[in-house]
C-alpha cells in the first residue's frame, strides 16, 4: 500500500462551519502586559493588551503520535472511561475521583468488572494510576491529558520551547 498523502485544502473554499452558527463562546477579557499605541503625532504610549480568555474549563489531549497509537488501541469501555475521567477531573488538578456508580450509569457500563478491566488498562498504558491509600482516585498522566496550564501545575518541568 503506498503512502496517502494529505489533499490540498482551500479553506476559503469550505464556506462555514455548520456547528459555528450556534456557538456561544462565554469570554472574559484580562491585561496581558502592554502593547504601544501611536498617538499619531509621532508619540507613542504603552496601553494596555487586553485579550479574551474562553470562560468554560477545558480539557487538553497532546498529539504527540505515540499518545495517538496508544488511544486508538484503547478498547471502546477504556475510551470512555479515560472521557469521563477528563470531563469531570477538576481544573489545574492532576488527579480525578472516580464516582464508580455515576460513572457506570452515564457510560452505560452495567458490570463492575468491565469498568475494572477498563480501568486496568487505561493503568498499563500509562494513562492513570492509583492513589495509594485512595478508593478511586488516581493519578492522570499529564503528558496524555490535562485540564489547566500544565506549566503552572508543573513549573519544575517546563523546558523552553522556540516553537510558537
Amino acid at each position: 500500500m503506498g503512502k496517502i498523502l494529505r489533499p490540498e485544502i482551500d479553506e476559503g473554499s469550505m464556506g462555514v462551519n455548520p456547528f459555528a452558527s450556534s456557538l456561544v463562546i462565554r469570554a472574559y477579557s484580562v491585561r496581558s502586559g502592554y502593547v504601544p499605541e501611536d498617538l499619531g503625532d509621532g508619540q507613542t504610549v504603552m496601553m494596555d493588551n487586553m485579550v479574551e480568555m474562553d470562560a468554560e474549563t477545558f480539557a487538553k489531549m497532546f498529539d504527540k503520535a505515540e499518545n495517538r497509537l496508544v488511544m486508538t488501541g484503547l478498547s471502546f469501555r477504556a475510551l470512555q472511561v479515560w472521557t469521563w475521567s477528563m470531563f469531570t477531573v477538576e481544573a489545574g488538578k492532576d488527579y480525578v475521583w472516580l464516582n464508580v456508580a455515576r460513572l457506570m450509569s452515564e457510560c452505560r457500563i452495567k458490570s463492575v468488572k468491565t469498568f475494572r478491566a477498563a480501568l486496568t488498562e487505561l493503568m498499563r498504558y500509562g494513562y492513570v494510576a492509583p492513589v495509594g491509600g485512595l478508593k478511586n482516585v488516581y493519578w492522570i498522566n499529564p503528558a496524555m491529558g490535562f485540564k489547566g496550564s500544565r506549566v503552572k501545575r508543573f513549573p519544575k518541568n517546563v523546558v523552553k520551547s522556540e516553537k510558537i
